[in-house]
Parts: structure tokens; C-alpha cells; sequence
């Protein structure tokens, strides 16, 4: 099947998937014998999660098989295993509607699945049904599917055929992959393509089959997806069984091959699949045309967890009692039925001698799981290396060698984050380090398709190591553009070619044998091409390393809950006494601190003991959260049980906040950020800080960010901190390692190694710090605050000076970061000439006069000028002028002085014969310096003055208002005016629609219908029930609040609500919109204040319903405003119980003793449905409307 034909199946087929899970999630939440099954396996499978939450993936779980087996049905017709047809000829549904004419479409899919399961001429492996199975779809959406299978195209008259499908091939992976979203996402659905699948298995199971017989290997894979390495491991085995027996016949080869070839995973679905196409490829190699002969094909595939240790005899603890209560069982896998259990132990008899796997990459979150995995057997952990935030890389990279015979061969492509990350210590040197690694190879720079995150393969053999050196492929370049065919791709052609050859080396790779005692040790460093050679002279050079001089490197305060304490820009007023500034990873950029977050702060001052109580309106904001800021645990222990109040941050850090100095740094981020604070912060684990001791001068502190700041420094890290891989912020491909995302972790920071003459970084670096405070005191926001200026004429000036200053600051910055570089050489013993020239003498310049990035774009011209020729270029050309927004120069323009020019093409004689400058000497490791973009600060800026204004005027207020009744107040306002005109170009500017942008851009729904999607809703009364039971909980009843889930942005009816609120629906927005007053849409919205107290906001309600009951509007119109009144009681009970049971009997009076019943807001919701987007831009929605019964809830 073609690419695109097998893109426009696989979106078909989602969207039965999609509509199918809806179904079934409604009839598995409804009361009834599907809740009552579903319930039962949400117990057996000890989920942690909400049952009505957790119904989302079963549900999803559920569609996904149903729809594959329509597949797995279409797929024996076609390939003619199947006769007489079931599902594409139309007589076996009319036979089935004769027998049985009451039934349905449903009954019918699930008596042709029934029948193919059968033990006798069936295939149980793809049709029993699986536990997932708790509800059945309605016969409409059975109906739809039978349609889609059995739609003709109008041109051509074709269906949908398989005869021609490879089942190796790519289809099934697609289907595997990517029929559901949220499935994909939970369980870390990444397929290997065929490339790397032959470049494992030619070093695995083609050396085993060698070493062990082709009649003996047993070939396993732990994580085996959809199959790809099995089908391929099959296809090699029978190869090498029929060269050996050949005078077997094809069916009894086929068998023996395929009884040796072992797959687990834990997804049900996953693991149908597989079997499918093991099958369906058995058939294919055997050829086998009749169902009955296929169906004697039993893969072993099973749906358990790859890393529970089955073959280990578990004894459980026997019950023990304490005086009072049963002292618990410890924790067990999870999701492993005993009957697999049971046949897993009997597969495990025997060894593998072949062990493959692309074992997903995500952290392990499951807590049941985790204990499993670090769980005492005998004196040593059951997985060493599931140790801190493990990846399950590690624990399967373990698992392969644990299930290996003894001299057996284990590869796999898993994610590089053990390498550099704290918990890989244990991986590396308790693990890999008893063992006989035989290559590594990095493919972290290698276009893997599907693979996003930063790879290695590591091949070994389950024995003690036998060689001193270890085969290692060092990356030294990404691709410069994504390749047309991945397998051909310059990286990974450089690796399948290289690999063997140790000296091999070209612009991408090096090939070398490295000292096994070096992948002994924790971190791995594999830079190729000189860096590793690099980083141990940079590391030979420096007297000290950081953590000798520094007190403490880390975070000084973690939440635990950001959405809950962090507020990103503005704070809701209640707040503000009440918070901090917070240093986080993203506002440390190029020797600045700043715009910073605030954060809720529950102690006495910085460094000081925590609250005793937390005043009212801090109080009243963390409480809806308290069930959640319990739950947080460090280490495993919640967060009273640890001794801390329940408002306090998860890890608070005093000792470390008593001097005011320090140095944060960005965490994440694609190069080196340090910069000075002088006090009064705290700052997270996104930006650890670097504290010195106690009496130590500003000027020292300065010294060492002068080191930290520099390209060299830049180099040093790039080698030994974690890349997060060639997929963007924005999801797209960052194929350059100037561009890709770093990890700087606080305990390899402490390696950096410090030179001793550091102090003569003082002079540079103590400008840069002054420069950086000046430009960020003085932006645009500062310039409309503090100016005199009444006209748009003058603010308009006062910006454009601003700016000017702005730019020659940066200019200035730019010039003395390149001088503190060239020190930096010369400190560290990379450069012995001596023309660093004097802070005060430097040339304010933009990057492109550089040495470095005039020697880049002279090669990027050729590149260009190559491709316009029609020739292929060495590289890509680079978007490196594009994306920090200057001009590419190849020669310094004529306004640079003699000195300058002179001095530069110094350098760039010196970088060209100079290894170590040259391989520093690059956008790599140099610092990026964007262009500023004026025009979107004055956007940001203005319009933020202009939304605050908005909201002092709604402020005043105390009932709800239109739009045009803020137009009317602020129209006679000077500095409104001006700032409208600047912020347009125009005097003829609109404030209405100024003034509706800020109102509608920052703005919720009262009513809950119209905030969230039908899943959102289910959270959002989870949430409710939570809150009940804390109320109960504060009143004194033994009660335990559940823990509320997280939302999702696909949970809100509007990206604009997800923005504001956030996963926990924290309540950041400035204005509430009342859009469940009938008659009020478009322009006429009602809105009022999100800083009212539930009191008021009631209040307000309250005189809207009066207005509307005086126009005669019908009690069944007004339900929806009247049930916001209703759910904000509680909260009215907590600021005055007297006014809250007054507004309460008030509402009984029109609602009835326990507010407006579900039926009634059922019918409201259906004839109120949300605004639409076009509304919201000011046209007017339907009032009401009928809503016809043929449409979907969605």
C-alpha cells in the first residue's frame, strides 16, 4: 500500500476509533453491567487513577481492538484465508439478519469475531475477546464500519484491499502507532525502522544462529510493539532452518522457527497486532492459503509487563498482623494476568540467545510499578538501575541481558539519557560495567524516523568482558536538513559504514576503541571528531572543579504543583501581598534575570520558617488544591508525613537563601546561561543556582560567570550534560546542535572545571552584568509607566529612544562577550596570543562582524551558490541569520575600524590552523545573540498596559457589565487614546474592538458547560467531589479526599481557557464572561470581574436573574445562570455562613431544596450550547435552538 494511501486509511480508521471510545466511554461510566465489568478490572489492574478518568483510555483501549479485528477479518478475505467472506461480500450479514432479524450490526461483528476465534479452524490470537472488552459499541457506529470496509470509490470502483500488503511492512506500524493519541502517548508508542531493525539483528541474532545452531536460538524481544523485530528475527530464523533442513517442508520449518521467537508488551492491542502479522507472515512463508493451516500458527506474544521477573519464584509475604491493623502486602506488577503469568514462567524455562529491543523511553510514573522495580530480592534491588527519575530505558536495558543465555547477544536502540543523567550511574557502573559491551554507538545526531528523543544502540553479550577496549561510533555533526530517505541519511550511513573500521572518521562520525575502565565510569561522554580529546584537556588545565569552591549547586525551593503557585506575569490582587519573585530556567538568558513569574510564598521571609496558617486570600486559593499539595512526595513520602504543612512547598531550602548572593543558571536550554542575583528570590529546579561560601565578594561571584558564560564553557557542557534531542519547542526538527536543547544538571555542573587566573574575567564580565540589569530595567512596559507623556506623539518618541538605547546596549554586550571568548582561550590554554583588548576599548558591533560567524556565512554563501547551480551542497543552507533575525556578512562593512578588521582576521587565521579553536569556534558553542524584536515587545507591552486599565475599570464595578459600558468609561482617557494609537498606527483605531480583544482574550465562562469538553466535565466533577468531602474533612468527619486529576488542553472548548487555566484549571484570568444569559452573545456578553469573592460573584448573578425575570425570560432559560449561583455556595459558606444559607434559600425558592437537577440542565445545555468562535469576534449566536437527536454530544 502506498505512503499516502496508508495515511488516508489510518486517519479513517481513527476517527472509527474515536467515535467508538466516545461510545463506549458513556456506556462504561452509565450505570449497568459495563460499569459494573469496568469497575472490576479498574480494581484487578490496581489503577492509581480516577475510575471515571481512567474509563477514558480503557474506553479508547476497547475501540482501537474493535477496529482492528474489522481490519484483521478484511485482512484474511483478501489474502483468500478466509471463505466464504464475512465482512466485504454483503451475504453473510443478510444470512446473519435472517437467523437472528432483531440483533444488529454489533451482534453481527461479534458473532463473526466469536466464530474466528474458535480453537478449531479459528485464530484465538486475534479475535478472543481481550479484558479490555467491557462494552460494545451502538449498532449505528457497528453500521458505519461495516459501511467504511465496504465503500466503493466513485472513480474506480476499488475498496480497501490488503492482497497486496507485506505484513513486515509499514501499515501495520501505522496502525500500531498512531490509531489513538492518548494510547500512544500513555504507552510510549515508537516504532523502529527497517534500518535499524537489520543493523541490530545482523549484530545479534545472524552471530547467534552462527554461534549456537540455527536450531537452538530463541530470539526475544521485552517491548516488541507491533512486532517489527520479530517478523524480521522470524524470517531470518526460517531462512537459517530451512538452508540446514532442507529436506523439511516449508510448514514445519515455519513452525520451528516461529515457536522460537518470544514477544511481551504491555499494550493488549500491541500485542494483537503482533500476532496478526506473525501469522499472517508464517502463512506468507509457508504457503499456507487456507485459514484452518494458519490458524496452526501459535506466535508467542503476550500482553504482560516486560520487566516483571516471572521466571523468579515470588514468594509473598505471608500476612502479618500488628495489634490493631493487617501490616500490607508489598506492591506487585501490575497489569500481568495469572494465566500469563503462568505460561511466561514456563517460556522463561530457557534462556534467549538473542535479546533485542527499542524499549520506551518515558520516566516510569506509576508508583506501583516503581516499588515493584526497586523492591529488595535477596541483598540487591530487583532493577539496580531504577534509581532516582529513571528512564525504563534503563530497567530494560537490565531486562535484555537478565533473560540472555550466557554468551547470548543482546542489542537495542534505546534513549542516551543514562549516559549524563544522574540515574544512569547505576546503569553504567553497577551493570554495563560487569559486562561484555562490545559496541556503542551514538545516533543521537541520526534522523531515526519516530524517534524524537536522543538514541544510542549498545550491543553486548551476557558474559564478563573479554577485550580492554570497547568498539565506540562518536557523533560530531547532526544532518543538515532532514534526508528524503532516513536510511540514506548521512549520519546513519556514516554509522552502518564506519562501525567496523576503528580510525574511521569523516565529517559526521569517529570510530575509535575506547578503554573499557572509561564506559566504566559515569558520565559517557562520545563526542568524535577531537571533543572528547578537548574536554580532558579543558578538564587538565583547570587547578579545580566547581563543586570544591561552591557551598551549593541545586534548586533553593520546588513547588511540587507550579500551576497551583506560580503566577507567569500578572497576579490576581488578592494575591499580590502574598508573593515573591521566582527565579525559573527561562528568564536566565545572556547575563539577565528577568521578566520574572511570582510565586505563592508560604514562609516568614526568604530563608526564614514556614507560616504558621496562611492568611485568608492565600489560604482560600491553595485549599481548592489541598488534595493535590498532600499527595506531593519526595522520595516517595507525601508531604505531611515528611513533617511539612500541606501549603508549604514540597522542598524549601533556608539554609541555603541566608546570604543574598547567588548564581541561577537555565536548566534547559540549547546553550550556557548564568547571570548575578543580589537577593530576594527563590528559584526552582528549572534554575538551580550556584552558591559560594559564606563571606564571598560580589567580584568573585562575577569572576566565575565570566568562566560560566563563555564559549568555551559552552564546549565543556555540551560534552557532558544531557541533549534532549533534535525535536523542538514547536515540534519540528532542530537538526544542528546549535539549536537542540541541553539539560544542565546541578551535579555535573559541580565537574566544570575553574581555572585559577579566573579574576581577569572581572573587568568583561562585570559589564556584561551591568548592561544586561540595564536593559532589562529599562523595556518598553517601564518607558509607558514612568514617561511624562500625555500624547501618542510623545510616547511614541520616549519608545523610540528606548529602543536606540536598547540596541546599542546589546551592541556593546555582544563585543565584550567575544573578547571575554578570546580571554577564555587563553585562560584555558587553547590560544597563547594575547589580543583580548580592554572593556573600554571594545567596538560595539552585531554578530555578524565575529570571526566565527563570518567564516559560516562565507560557507554558507557557497552552499547556496551551489544549490542555485543545481549541485548538491556540502550542507543545507543554514537558518541561522534567519531565526536570530540579522544579515548573513561575508566581509566587515567599511564602518569597522582598521583595529577591529585587523583583529579579526587574526582570529580567523588562528581558528583555521588551531584544532581546538576551530572545533569551539562555531554557532555551537557561540552565544546566540537575537536581534531584538521592537515591534512585538511595544505589542506585548502596550497591550498589557491597556489590559490592566481594562481591569481597573471592571474592577470598580460591582455588577456585571457589557462591553459598551467599558467603552463609555475609558473613552475620555488621554493616555488610553495615545496608547491605542501607538499600539496601532492609526488614529482612526477602533476602541470597541481594542477593548473586546482585551476583554474576550482574558476571559472563562461562568458556567461549566461552556468551559469544558464532555471528558473535561468528568474531571471537573471529580474535582467537585473532592472539594465536598475536604469541606467534610475540615468539619471534622474521617474522610479522605480523593486526589483529582489533571486536565488536558483537549479537556477545554477553547485553547484561550487551557492557556489561562492550565492542568489543574487554576483560575489566572482577569475577567469572568457570563455566557449563560440567554439573549447576551456577541457584543452583549455580560462580564464581570474575576477577582470578586464568591460573594459577590453571586451577588452580581443574582440582579442579572432579576433583570432577566422581570423581562419575562422563563425559569428554563435562566437554569444555566442560576446553577453558576448554585455551585459557588460553598465557597460563599467559607468568607460568611450567615449570607450563604440567606443566597442559598433565595436560590431554593427557584431551583428546589438541592439545586437545578441534571435533567434540567441537560435540556439547558442542549438549547444554550457554547458561543461560538465567530460569536465571541462579536457577532451575535443563536439564542436558543432545538437541537436535532442525530447529534453528537462532541
Amino acid at each position: 500500500m502506498k505512503a499516502n494511501d496508508r495515511a488516508r486509511l489510518t486517519t479513517a480508521l481513527r476517527d472509527h476509533v474515536a467515535k467508538i471510545a466516545a461510545d463506549l466511554r458513556a456506556k462504561m461510566r452509565a450505570t449497568g453491567a459495563a460499569r459494573a465489568a469496568a469497575e472490576q478490572l479498574h480494581k484487578d489492574e490496581r489503577v492509581a487513577e480516577d475510575f471515571d478518568v481512567w474509563t477514558d483510555l480503557l474506553s479508547r483501549r476497547a475501540a482501537v481492538l474493535w477496529v482492528l479485528k474489522s481490519v484483521y477479518v478484511r485482512v484474511l478475505e483478501d489474502r483468500g484465508l478466509l471463505e466464504p467472506g464475512r465482512l466485504l461480500d454483503p451475504e453473510a450479514q443478510q444470512l446473519f439478519e435472517k437467523l437472528a432479524p432483531n440483533l444488529g450490526e454489533t451482534a453481527f461483528l461479534r458473532w463473526v469475531y466469536k466464530d474466528l476465534a474458535n480453537s478449531r479452524g479459528g485464530v484465538p490470537e486475534l479475535f478472543s475477546p481481550q479484558p479490555a472488552e467491557v462494552a460494545l459499541p451502538s449498532d449505528e457506529l457497528s453500521r458505519s464500519l461495516i459501511g467504511f470496509w465496504r465503500h466503493r470509490d466513485a472513480d474506480t470502483g476499488a475498496v480497501w484491499s490488503f492482497a497486496e500488503e507485506r505484513f513486515e511492512g509499514e501499515l501495520m506500524g501505522d496502525l500500531y502507532q498512531e490509531l489513538d493519541p492518548v494510547v500512544k502517548d500513555r504507552f510510549a508508542l515508537c516504532q523502529t525502522p527497517d534500518f535499524v531493525r537489520a543493523f541490530i539483528l545482523d549484530r545479534t541474532l545472524t552471530p547467534a544462529i552462527e554461534t549456537f545452531g540455527a536450531d537452538e536460538v530463541r530470539l526475544l524481544d521485552p517491548a516488541c510493539g507491533s512486532g517489527h523485530f520479530l517478523i524480521d528475527g522470524l524470517k531470518r530464523l526460517v531462512a537459517a532452518t530451512a538452508e540446514k533442513h532442507k529436506h523439511w517442508s516449508k510448514e514445519k520449518v515455519v513452525a520451528h522457527a516461529l515457536d522460537r521467537v518470544v514477544g511481551i508488551d504491555l499494550n493488549d492491542y500491541a500485542c494483537a497486532l503482533a500476532r496478526t502479522r506473525l501469522i499472517m507472515t508464517a502463512a506468507e512463508l509457508a504457503g499456507v492459503t487456507k485459514l484452518a493451516d494458519a490458524a496452526r500458527f501459535h506466535p508467542h506474544v503476550y500482553w504482560a509487563d516486560g520487566l516483571e521477573q516471572v521466571e523468579k519464584e515470588e514468594q509473598k509475604p505471608s500476612l502479618q498482623f500488628s495489634l490493631f491493623e493487617k501490616v500490607e502486602e508489598r506492591p506487585r506488577a501490575t497489569l500481568t494476568r495469572s494465566d500469563v503469568r503462568a505460561a511466561l514462567k514456563k517460556v522463561f524455562e530457557r534462556k534467549f540467545h538473542a535479546v533485542v529491543a527499542n524499549p520506551p523511553y518515558i520516566l516510569e510514573r506509576d508508583e506501583a510499578r516503581k516499588e515493584y522495580h526497586r523492591e529488595l530480592v535477596g541483598k540487591n534491588r530487583r532493577y539496580v538501575s531504577a534509581t532516582g527519575k529513571y528512564s525504563l530505558g534503563a530497567p530494560f536495558t537490565e531486562r535484555c541481558f537478565q533473560l540472555a543465555e550466557k554468551d547470548g547477544f543482546v542489542g537495542l536502540i534505546t534513549s542516551n539519557n543514562f549516559m549524563k543523567r544522574e540515574f544512569g550511574k547505576a546503569l553504567i557502573e553497577k551493570v554495563l560495567a560487569g559486562l561484555d559491551l562490545t559496541l556503542v554507538a551514538d545516533t543521537s545526531q541520526a534522523y531515526i524516523p519516530f524517534h524524537g528523543t536522543p538514541t544510542i544502540l549498545l550491543f553486548g553479550r551476557m558474559r564478563k568482558p573479554e577485550a580492554t577496549g570497547v568498539r565506540a561510533v562518536m557523533g560530531k555533526r547532526g544532518e543538515s536538513g532532514r534526508p528524503q530517505d532516513p536510511s540514506k541519511g548521512r549520519v546513519w550511513t556514516s554509522i552502518a559504514e564506519g562501525w567496523s573500521q576503528a580510525g574511521f572518521e569523516n565529517e559526521y562520525v569517529s570510530v575509535s576503541e575506547l578503554l573499557r575502565e572509561t564506559l566504566a565510569k559515569h558520565p559517557w561522554s562520545l563526542g568524535g571528531g577531537g571533543a572528547a580529546e578537548l574536554k580532558t584537556k579543558l578538564e587538565g588545565t583547570a587547578k579545580e572543579r566547581l563543586g570544591a569552591i561552591a557551598a551549593h549547586v541545586g534548586p533553593t525551593a520546588i513547588c511540587g504543583e507550579d500551576d497551583v503557585y506560580v503566577f507567569d506575569g500578572r497576579v490576581p490582587p488578592p494575591i499580590r501581598p502574598y508573593v515573591i519573585p521566582l527565579g525559573m530556567g527561562d528568564s536566565v538568558r545572556d547575563w539577565n534575570l528577568g521578566p520574572l513569574p511570582s510565586v505563592i510564598f508560604p514562609y516568614e521571609s526568604v530563608g526564614g520558617p514556614v507560616l504558621q496558617s496562611l492568611p485568608d486570600p492565600a489560604n482560600d486559593w491553595l485549599t481548592r488544591h489541598k488534595s493535590r499539595l498532600r499527595a506531593r512526595a519526595a522520595f516517595g513520602v507525601k508531604q505531611e508525613d515528611r513533617g511539612r504543612k500541606w501549603f508549604e512547598f514540597r522542598d524549601y531550602y533556608p539554609d541555603k537563601l541566608r546570604t543574598p548572593l547567588s548564581i541561577p543558571f537555565a536548566e534547559v536550554s540549547t546553550h550556557n546561561h548564568f547571570a548575578l542575583d543580589r537577593g530576594g528570590k527563590v528559584f526552582n529546579q528549572t534554575a538551580p543556582v550556584i552558591k559560594l561560601p559564606v563571606g564571598t565578594s560580589e567580584d568573585e561571584l562575577i569572576a566565575l560567570i565570566g568562566l560560566l558564560n563563555s564559549s568555551t564553557a559552552s564546549f565543556w557542557m555540551k560534552q557532558v550534560f544531557q541533549n534532549k534531542g533534535i525535536r523542538g519547542e514547536g515540534g519540528g526538527l532542530t537538526v544542528t546542535l546549535w539549536e537542540q536543547f541541553f539539560q544542565h544538571d546541578s551535579t555535573k555542573m559541580k565537574l566544570f572545571p575553574v581555572v585559577e587566573a579566573r579574576n581577569k574575567t572581572i573587568p568583561y564580565a562585570a559589564k556584561l552584568d551591568a548592561l544586561a540589569r540595564q536593559r532589562s530595567e529599562r523595556n518598553v512596559r517601564s518607558v509607558i509607566d514612568g514617561a511624562v507623556w500625555q500624547s501618542p506623539a510623545q510616547l511614541r518618541r520616549a519608545i523610540d529612544e528606548r529602543h536606540a538605547a536598547d540596541f546599542a546596549d546589546l551592541s556593546r554586550m555582544i563585543a565584550l562577550q567575544e573578547e571575554l571568548d578570546w580571554l577564555c582561550y587563553s585562560l584555558y590554554s587553547l590560544d597563547e596570543a594575547s589580543d583580548v583588548i580592554s572593556p573600554e576599548n571594545v567596538e560595539p558591533c552585531p554578530p555578524t562582524w565575529l570571526p566565527w560567524n563570518l567564516t559560516f556565512a562565507e560557507k554558507d554563501a557557497a552552499n547556496r551558490e551551489a544549490l542555485a547551480n543545481g549541485q548538491e551542497p556540502d550542507e543545507q543552507p543554514s537558518v541561522w541569520w534567519e531565526r536570530h533575525r540579522w544579515e548573513a556578512l561575508i566581509a566587515l562593512p567599511d564602518e569597522a575600524s582598521p583595529a577591529l578588521k585587523n583583529r579579526v582576521e587574526a582570529r580567523r587565521a588562528r581558528t583555521a590552523t588551531t584544532p581546538a579553536l576551530a572545533l569551539i569556534e562555531t554557532a555551537n558553542f557561540k552565544r546566540r545573540w537575537y536581534k531584538p524584536d521592537y515591534a512585538e515587545q511595544e505589542r506585548v507591552a502596550l497591550s498589557e498596559w491597556l489590559a490592566d486599565r481594562v481591569e481597573q475599570s471592571a474592577k470598580a464595578r460591582a455588577s456585571a457589565f457589557s462591553l459598551e459600558q467599558l467603552v463609555a468609561n475609558l473613552q475620555d482617557d488621554a493616555r488610553v487614546l495615545a496608547v491605542c494609537e501607538v499600539m496601532t498606527g492609526r488614529k482612526d483605531f477602533s476602541l470597541s474592538q481594542l477593548i473586546a480583544s482585551a476583554l474576550q482574550g482574558d476571559a472563562v465562562p461562568s458556567h461549566r458547560f461552556h468551559v469544558y469538553k464532555p471528558a473535561g466535565l468528568v474531571k471537573r466533577e471529580v474535582w467537585e467531589r473532592t472539594w465536598a468531602d475536604q469541606r467534610l474533612e475540615d468539619a471534622g468527619e474521617k474522610v479522605t479526599p480523593e486526589v483529582p486529576p489533571s486536565y488536558g488542553s483537549g479537556d477545554f472548548l477553547r485553547s484561550d481557557y487551557w492557556r489561562l487555566r492550565g492542568k489543574l484549571d487554576v483560575p489566572k484570568e482577569r475577567f469572568i464572561s457570563f455566557t449563560e444569559v440567554p439573549g447576551r452573545s456577541g457584543v452583549e456578553t455580560l462580564y464581570g470581574w474575576a477577582g470578586w469573592t464568591a460573594q459577590q460573584r453571586v451577588k452580581a448573578i443574582l440582579a442579572i436573574d432579576e433583570e432577566l425575570e422581570d423581562a419575562s425570560a422563563p425559569l428554563a432559560d435562566r437554569i444555566g445562570l442560576l446553577d453558576s449561583a448554585w455551585r459557588l455556595l460553598p465557597d460563599v459558606a467559607r468568607e460568611d455562613a450567615a449570607t450563604a444559607t440567606r443566597l442559598k434559600a433565595e436560590l431554593q425558592a427557584l431551583v428546589g431544596p438541592e439545586g437545578p437537577s441534571r435533567e434540567l440542565l441537560e435540556e439547558w445545555k442542549k438549547r444554550f450550547p457554547p458561543p461560538t468562535a465567530r460569536a465571541a469576534k462579536g457577532r451575535k449566536a443563536a439564542v436558543a435552538r432545538k437541537v436535532d437527536e442525530s447529534e453528537e454530544d462532541e
